[in-house]
């Protein structure tokens, strides 16, 4: 007897050679919540746990074709588009994004990183607005990536992204998630859209050099949409999980290290609002 595919899920950034983030951290954390990846590599990055060596753009071309070899026989559900490093490649998935307006999108408008430091140029970030954004079923900024988007100087308190959260909704019409690690001693997530604002907290580890909670918690997201769960039951999920790999997140001896995504996060009650969350680690 043939096993069922699994639900698809697309991931559109970059490699990390590292794995911890980009396109393999995409790939661990569907695959955690039992979907099927399935990616398009827009880059090749030569990075570690430390930062960035070197990067390498893939032809704008070849993306396309990617796309098209993914969708021509797999039945994706949701599309997760992470770090896009140039104007022509941010244009080319836009159009195909539109050739399939029944895909759901969750954008993770990789532009700053967590330190706010910028990622991408103005001109990246203005394509990024004109040409995924309007597709977006979802977004999920960090707070220095909500201040870009929203044309705010900063984003340093919760008031500031709840404001940030507010007027991206209003410009771009889909629902927000800022995440707001590094405020308080408990992680707050402002979400905007479903109802009007709603904050999400989740205990806030010591782990300060942890690579790749921004990817994973977009990734997240998109496979809990792809196997059918309404959207907020899918941002508070995601919020947990990655409370849950950040917990158990192997380090170096230098004190760097990434999310560990054998975890299992259980939702003891139905309304996810509760906080009546346990997370289940797989290892101390």
């Amino acid at each position: 007897m043939l096993r069922p595919f699994p639900p698809v899920c697309l991931t559109i950034g970059v490699s990390d050679s590292s794995g911890g983030s980009g396109i393999q951290a995409d790939i661990k954390a569907i695959a955690a919540q039992e979907c099927y990846a399935a990616a398009v590599v827009v880059g090749l990055v030569a990075q570690n746990f430390s930062g960035t060596k070197g990067s390498f753009p893939i032809p704008e071309a070849f993306v396309h074709t990617q796309l098209d070899a993914v969708i021509d026989e797999l039945p994706v559900k949701v599309v997760k588009v992470g770090m896009v490093p140039s104007v022509a490649t941010i244009r080319v998935i836009g159009r195909w994004l539109r050739e399939h307006p029944k895909l759901q999108v969750v954008i993770d408008p990789v532009a700053a990183d967590s330190r706010g430091i910028p990622i991408l140029q103005p001109e990246m970030v203005q394509a990024l607005c004109e040409q995924l954004m309007p597709r977006a079923t979802v977004t999920t900024p960090n707070r220095f990536e909500a201040a870009l988007l929203s044309g705010m100087e900063e984003c340093l308190s919760v008031e500031d992204m709840q404001q940030a959260a507010s007027t991206i909704f209003k410009r771009f019409g889909c629902p927000v998630v800022v995440t707001g690690g590094g405020l308080t001693d408990r992680t707050i997530d402002v979400l905007c859209g479903l109802d009007g604002v709603s904050h999400i907290e989740a205990p806030t580890h010591k782990r300060s050099k942890v690579h790749g909670a921004g990817c994973a918690h977009s990734a997240v997201i998109a496979a809990c949409l792809a196997r059918g769960q309404s959207l907020r039951d899918a941002i508070y999920h995601a919020k947990h999980y990655v409370s849950a790999a950040i917990a158990n997140a192997p380090v170096l001896e230098n004190g760097r290290g990434t999310l560990w995504h054998s975890v299992k996060v259980n939702a003891e009650a139905i309304n996810v609002g509760s906080g009546a969350y346990r997370i289940l680690p797989t290892q101390e």
